[in-house]
């Protein structure tokens, strides 16, 4: 299972960022949704194009330090940034310019310029200021905000300077100062929640959204972001150019994890909800495929069966997820009616590749239609013109092939028990070893054989279990018999589709619901299972 991959943010949410201009996001959603999360990923893959800084109200440092370790350098640059413009600022008050004052004056130079070099700028634009400075006019007049007002004093000796820097909103002014500092870079702000940043000035979030908005991001062109602590509708969303909210629900006990862009303002967005997990601290949104079965594919390498009891699926990932498929038992994939046959066959190609790698034998009743040409290339791609030819039964009751292929058998197609019948295909199968699989698209045996067919391709399932092969029927969802093959089957797979994101769960035994990811998927078609946690 991936457990090694950086996360990974809505495209639309960094080109909101990259457009011009400043913009202002909401980040809503209750405790534990993953908005920390998201504010912190936003700044890493935006780092490199503009320069940032993350205002932390509720969140430890070393928390964030452990799941960012970058956040602290950054973390640790912008306290000397504080300082250095605290003592900047606040010494000219402070001192006065007489000949007693050379020694700090040349100090006050130092800070100048490690303000210069931490900036990377001369620091000649400045920021809009207006809003802030009603702002603190208000709380100095008593007329907002809590009852102490923060001060400064400093002491000067020979040896050292001590200084005590206050500030009115210490926080806020130091990201007016960093967003100077970097002009005419645009800086992104992230407060990390303005609803503890208000409570903590104990000032309206509305006023200091309001201030944030007019001064750095409309005058000054910043982008800046807020986490709010809730996931609920309310005035707030109207104030800022965008928002996103993140929520958990529960589906049959399972987690799902989404994420929604509910405005984002001048932009385009094509697709609006994402299912997206949390695994190993980071958020990473799980995107809708247009998956297509390349026709030039990878030679499968056999996969070890995890133990004697069970044979591989093919496919490492799941293989860590289910264990295998048992010998002697039945599995029972169900495939959701929004499913895309690609997905499907991903699975069915590498597991019928990795039974024919090992030479053992395969009878396939498809749940789908086939274009026997293709699956011919892909499988003699993936094992092998001599294991194809040797392992692979298909059967068709259909088709006038003629014998094109050696692989398809034709059947008549009227009475199951006879074209299942076990003894004729183990000797259809005698080049092959053991055991063998079979694979039954069981809405397709009904298409054939009527609506009673259970009964009948049940008898072929108890041969193939009594002898220590493996059945695999495939069905949707809205089959009729879904119920009594789910009672048969010691396994229950089932495929669906969350929001145009196709995912993976067990029925039997019940698992949490995985992503099938194909960007790092062996050979091309073998997916990685990614928890949705």
């Amino acid at each position: 299972m991936v457990d090694d991959y950086r996360g990974r943010t809505p495209v639309e949410l960094l080109n909101f960022f990259r457009s011009p201009g400043g913009h202002s996001l909401l980040i809503k959603g209750d405790a534990g949704t993953g908005k920390t999360t998201l504010a912190l990923q936003l700044i890493e893959e935006l780092a490199e194009e503009m320069p940032d800084y993350y205002m932390s109200m509720r969140v430890s440092d070393e928390a964030l330090y452990r799941q960012f370790p970058w956040l602290e350098e950054k973390s640790r640059r912008n306290n000397v940034l504080r300082m250095g413009r605290a003592f900047l600022t606040r010494t000219k008050k402070t001192f006065p310019r007489d000949a007693q004052t050379i020694q700090e004056e040349g100090k006050l130079r130092v800070a100048k310029d490690l303000l210069k070099a931490l900036s990377g700028t001369e620091g000649s634009k400045t920021v809009t200021r207006t809003e802030l400075l009603k702002l603190e006019g208000q709380i100095e007049s008593g007329e907002i905000g809590r009852e102490e007002v923060a001060t400064f004093s400093a002491e000067v000796s020979e040896e050292s300077i001590v200084f005590d820097v206050g500030a009115i909103l210490p926080e806020l002014e130091l990201a007016y100062d960093l967003v100077e500092a970097n002009l005419p870079k645009r800086t992104f702000l992230i407060v990390d929640s303005i609803d503890a940043l208000a409570e903590h000035y104990g000032i309206e979030r509305q006023r200091i959204m309001n201030t944030l908005q007019k001064d750095l991001v409309e005058q000054s062109g910043t982008n800046v972001a807020y986490v709010m602590e809730t996931s609920e509708k309310n005035l707030f969303d109207y104030l800022g150019d965008g928002v996103v909210r993140l929520y958990n629900e529960q589906r049959d006990g399972r987690r799902i994890r989404e994420l929604i862009l509910e405005k984002l303002r001048g932009l385009r967005v094509d697709r609006w909800k994402y299912p997206f997990t949390l695994l190993d601290g980071r958020l990473r949104v799980l995107e809708s495929l247009q998956l297509r079965i390349p026709e030039d594919l990878e030679k499968h390498l056999p996969v070890k069966d995890p133990n004697e009891e069970s044979i591989s699926t093919g496919n490492i990932s799941m293989d860590s997820v289910l264990g295998g498929l048992p010998r002697g038992g039945v599995i029972l994939l169900e495939v959701g009616e929004d499913v895309s046959q690609e997905f499907l066959k991903a699975i069915e190609h590498v597991l019928i590749a990795d039974q024919l790698s090992k030479r053992r034998g395969v009878v396939w009743f498809p749940l789908f239609a086939i274009n026997y040409a293709v699956l011919e290339r892909q499988m003699r791609k993936l094992a092998g013109k001599e294991a194809l030819s040797s392992g692979l039964r298909i059967l068709d009751a259909e088709a006038d092939l003629e014998g094109r292929y050696d692989f398809v058998s034709m059947v008549e197609g009227s009475d199951a028990t006879q074209d299942l019948r076990f003894n004729t295909l183990r000797y259809a199968l005698s080049s092959a070893q053991e055991p063998y699989l079979s694979l039954l698209g069981f809405d397709s045996l009904q298409a054939t054989y009527g609506m009673d067919a259970l009964t009948d391709v049940l008898v072929h399932v108890e041969a193939m279990k009594r002898n220590g092969h493996v059945v695999v029927i495939e069905a949707t969802s809205s089959s009729g018999v879904l119920k009594q093959l789910a009672h048969q089957a010691q396994l229950h797979l089932r495929l669906e589709s969350l929001a145009g994101t196709v995912v993976l769960c067990g029925i039997k035994p019940y698992t949490q619901y995985y992503y099938l990811d194909f960007e790092r998927s062996t050979g091309k078609i073998a997916p990685d299972l990614v928890a949705m946690v």
